[in-house]
């Protein structure tokens, strides 16, 4: 299920019938990604969304659409900051419902959903394809990083089964197969 999908799900299963809220439904607390939540207090809801940003129209879809949601008592964007604040009545409506129909005002639920690289796992890979660029230039194009890796793998392997065949059989034979495997597949 789409975590807007279940978050309208959950805001509108949120409220009993006499349209008092329950009070086990929460806001999400995103700091990333395309809408993010700054804060929520009672009555009054927060969000950034940077997409907002020097986008007239956009705020205009937002205050017009959102300020005809039952419960809604004000919605304000700030154009510099992108920031949307939502005044709305405790007992009518939940923040996560409005949370999750901003979302959809705006078509970010595909956005919202994408998986997102920590930046350390994308600086790291990007490191890692930098050196491998390297070498392979260095070389003239007969060898790069990943291929010298799992080269020196398969030789450390054969070395130490070489040294000792009894002690070196769980570590040397597990050494030349992930490097001739790990070669295999990089094709």
């Amino acid at each position: 299920m789409h975590i807007i999908t279940g978050l309208l799900l959950a805001g509108l299963a949120g409220m009993k019938k006499n349209g008092a809220a329950n009070d086990s439904v929460q806001v999400p607390r995103f700091t990333t990604g395309p809408v993010q939540t700054a804060h929520v207090l009672p009555g009054r809801l927060r969000l950034r969304v940077p997409s907002l940003k020097d986008n007239e129209t956009g705020r205009q879809v937002v205050v017009e659409r959102m300020s005809r949601i039952e419960g809604v008592e004000s919605v304000a964007v700030t154009a510099v900051s992108g920031s949307v604040v939502i005044r709305y009545l405790e007992g009518l409506v939940e923040p996560a419902l409005l949370f999750a129909a901003l979302v959809r005002l705006l078509e970010l639920d595909e956005e919202m959903e994408a998986a997102r690289d920590p930046i350390l796992t994308r600086e790291l890979r990007n490191l890692g394809d930098s050196v491998n660029r390297a070498v392979h230039e260095k070389t003239g194009g007969l060898i790069d990083l990943w291929s010298s890796l799992m080269i020196l793998l398969a030789g450390v392997g054969v070395r130490n089964m070489a040294r000792d065949p009894t002690r070196a059989f769980p570590a040397g034979f597990s050494l030349v197969w992930w490097g001739l495997s790990s070669l295999r597949s990089r094709r």
